[in-house]
């Protein structure tokens, strides 16, 4: 699953199972290959080469929806945000992570390095295009537990946060839920 996928199995269950037992066309979405273009643009910017090409992600193949000048106004914003000119440890950090039996694989649009009393500490960040600032903050939970487990790190050291480019808002959810509250979501009782 991806982070995306488990949600939906959070909030619906039997509409999740539904679409598995029969699944149904979707419309391809205009915003995840629009976002998809902006998150090549961000690894080609910090030098790190994108192991797939975009077109190649399910349901990123869509054609006809790009919009340049769109694009363009997102770059120039993203320039001038908190992110602009900070170089980060990694861009596109895949993972797979096993959750309550599920793997659940999905990769982390950026993490940086931040020192830290204990050693190094490390801030997830998951870059957002979309015109209205909302969010799922269990997506970031899930990503800060992969990223501390990849890295053998205890979950205190990595803090996770949303990067809204549009507005520039920074939102970093307090009190993310951990590797248990996650797993208790899932378990069937």
């Amino acid at each position: 699953l991806s982070a995306t996928g488990l949600a939906r199995l959070r909030d619906d269950p039997d509409a999740f199972v539904a679409d598995l037992v029969r699944p149904m066309p979707r419309q391809p979405s205009p915003a995840a290959r629009f976002g998809t273009r902006f998150h090549a643009w961000v690894e080609a910017r910090f030098g790190q080469q994108q192991l797939l090409d975009p077109d190649e992600l399910p349901g990123r193949g869509d054609a006809g929806i790009e919009d340049d000048a769109d694009l363009r106004d997102l770059i120039a914003l993203f320039e001038k945000g908190p992110f602009a000119d900070r170089v980060p440890h990694r861009i596109e950090a895949p993972f797979a992570l096993v959750v309550a039996g599920q793997v659940v694989r999905g990769r982390i649009d950026a993490v940086y390095a931040e020192p830290g009393p204990d050693g190094d500490e490390w801030l997830v960040v998951d870059w957002k295009t979309n015109r209205t600032p909302d969010s799922d903050p269990w997506q970031l939970a899930l990503y800060r537990l992969a990223w501390a487990e990849l890295r053998g790190v205890p979950l205190e050291q990595v803090r996770a946060l949303f990067y809204f480019v549009r507005t520039g808002t920074v939102v970093e959810p307090p009190d993310l839920p951990g590797r248990a509250d996650l797993e208790r979501v899932f378990r069937a009782d």
